[in-house]
């Protein structure tokens, strides 16, 4: 039996870059997955260089969740997702302190994620007490 890829997977989606400013400035969404926690896809929405009038911020969702976005509304807490199929793009709604960010990320790119993830370890073969105790420790920590 071959064991699955102990890689993390990760994607980056350039939200913002700045304009016509030319300022130079880039809001990037980074998802994050490990074989380790196979449930959990973790966001990190960034500014490069950073910058306090831009959005940032870490949220941990469901692998799940995100591939369901691909043809439906879902999410729940502080991540909310929506299809956008004139754009083939995926909102993601975040939760922060004052207002929320709203980003959109190509859908192609969230699909090539999520295939990536599905190689290392598919869809239903992740349920194990330890994955399940990593998403738990992973959700009570933000």
């Amino acid at each position: 039996m071959e064991l699955p890829s102990s890689e993390p997977v990760t994607a980056e989606a350039v939200i913002h870059d700045g304009g016509h400013s030319g300022r130079g400035r880039l809001t990037v969404l980074k998802l994050s997955w490990s074989p380790r926690d196979p449930l959990a896809v973790e966001l990190t929405l960034s500014a490069q260089p950073d910058h306090p009038a831009l959005p940032r911020g870490s949220w941990v969702i469901l692998r799940d969740f995100l591939r369901y976005a691909l043809e439906e509304p879902t999410g729940d807490g502080d991540v909310r997702l929506r299809p956008d199929d004139l754009r083939d793009r995926v909102w993601f709604e975040l939760a922060r302190p004052g207002r929320a960010a709203s980003v959109s990320v190509a859908r192609p790119l969230l699909r090539a994620f999520l295939d990536r993830t599905e190689q290392a370890v598919p869809c239903g073969k992740e349920r194990s007490d330890e994955a399940i105790e990593a998403l738990l420790h992973r959700l009570q920590s933000f």
